[in-house]
């Protein structure tokens, strides 16, 4: 059994320390960026708020986040959380048995980039105010209304792909479903700034022809060994582990939507993060939102130019998703052992109930780059290392069936087959191929049980 601990993972973990490395890239330019991000729409949230005792804490809430800025750029020791907030036990009992005295260099990169997130929200919990203010809720929204070219687009397909049709036929629309979720995750708003508009729209693309060149970039592709489970489900369970809001668990709802249609589940369940995490992660509230904003007509640009058929499409499927809500089809719920620092290898010691509850779903499916750098202990592997060894032993032999789909936007990767490393880096950075989000992997573990 390989051995591991938080700071010390099966093989070397990712840290600033390594300048040039994008450990050290991240600290040093994204992560700034982002404060800066959330600090310029939270005083714009701060400046419209009528209530003056409102204005005047969020003033201070402006110094708490440049205090937290100062603090990475002074790689300053990482402290315990001062709120009372639920997970605060927790998150100070991982600080003070894994990473007392680290800094914001020399911590892992993983716990560190989580802890920034729970930095953030530190302030607004301490606050009367703010509470639930979500900085990066603005954002999320601005970026979805971005998408409306492909949402439409779906949503006019819809019809044809739930219909009743054979096994082969369905085996047709999920080979394309699948490929469509997995691009789906190219607006991770945390990493958007290394890629341009064009990336974007050429990863959200649905037209068969842009997919079938997109499939030439997973580098690691079980998306056949998958339908063979999903071929024999009947009226199972399927989770999703969620990543980005916006289009991405657009695409997530329209696969989970063909899945109850076609009989492979009857009940769907979204794990949702607890709190704003990661600028573009889904919490529980950003599904009413994203379907809301379905439904209003004046939500998307351009859309005097939309026939009345284009809008019927979009409400009929957004409110078949509502009816899957009310019904239970559709169970949409959060944990906070999602926004701890921890590995996945963790799941089963950390958060026993939610290991045991997932073990009851016939597939469970790992959205995004986050989690896949959790699933695998985000650090550098050989890269032919198996996807099972890296799972660790709770996930590959006592939990359920695992998929990731992921668009490679960090170093971590393994499941490579032997040459495809020295065939990809002929055309491509190990920049590009490993963190730029243009490649990706769609790994399975089936369990044996």
């Amino acid at each position: 059994m390989v051995s591991s601990a938080p700071n010390n993972p099966p093989f070397p973990a990712y840290r600033a320390t390594d300048k040039g490395s994008f450990a050290w890239d991240s600290t040093v330019r994204r992560w700034p960026n982002i404060i800066d991000n959330a600090f310029n729409d939270f005083k714009t949230a701060m400046e419209k708020n009528d209530n003056a005792d409102a204005r005047r804490e969020g003033k201070e809430i402006l110094e708490s986040i440049t205090t937290l800025k100062n603090e990475i750029a002074g790689d300053k020791p990482l402290r315990l959380l001062l709120d009372k907030d639920s997970d605060v036990d927790d998150w100070n009992r991982h600080i003070s048995n894994y990473f007392a005295g680290v800094t914001w260099f020399t911590g892992t990169w993983l716990f560190n980039e989580c802890y920034l997130y729970r930095r953030l929200r530190e302030i607004y919990i301490m606050s009367h105010f703010w509470k639930s203010y979500d900085p990066f809720g603005e954002q999320k929204l601005a970026t979805f209304r971005g998408s409306h070219g492909s949402v439409f687009d779906l949503a006019r397909k819809m019809p044809e792909m739930i219909q009743p049709v054979s096994e082969e036929r369905k085996e047709l629309v999920y080979q394309e479903l699948l490929q469509v979720c997995l691009w789906g995750n190219a607006t991770d708003l945390s990493l958007l700034t290394n890629m341009t508009e064009e990336d974007i729209k050429r990863l959200q693309a649905v037209e068969k022809e842009k997919l079938a060149e997109q499939k030439k970039h997973i580098l690691v592709d079980n998306i056949d060994e998958i339908w063979e489970k999903l071929k024999t489900l009947k009226d199972g369970r399927v989770d999703f582990v969620l990543d980005n809001s916006g289009f991405e668990v657009y695409v997530d709802l329209i696969l989970a939507d063909w899945l109850i249609q076609s009989g492979k589940a009857s009940k769907i369940v979204f794990n949702c993060k607890t709190i704003p995490w990661f600028v573009s992660d889904v919490i529980p509230q950003d599904i009413p939102i994203l379907l809301d904003a379905c439904l209003d007509r004046t939500f998307f640009p351009d859309n005097d130019k939309r026939s009345a058929e284009d809008f019927e499409a979009l409400e009929t499927m957004v409110n078949r998703w509502k009816s899957y809500i009310q019904d239970g089809r559709l169970v949409v719920r959060a944990h906070q052992f999602w926004c701890t620092g921890l590995s996945y290898w963790m799941l089963k010691t950390e958060a026993p109930d939610l290991f045991d509850d997932l073990k009851q779903s016939d597939l469970v499916i790992f959205k995004g780059d986050l989690n896949f750098r959790k699933l695998v202990y985000d650090c550098d592997w050989p890269v032919t290392t198996p996807f099972r060894t890296a799972i660790g032993v709770h996930m590959a032999e006592e939990f359920t069936n695992v998929v990731s789909l992921r668009t490679n936007k960090a170093d971590t990767i393994v499941g490579l087959k032997e040459g495809v490393k020295e065939e990809v880096e002929k055309h491509a950075t190990p920049l590009e191929w490993r963190c730029s989000g243009k490649y990706a992997v769609v790994q399975y573990n089936r369990c044996p049980q």
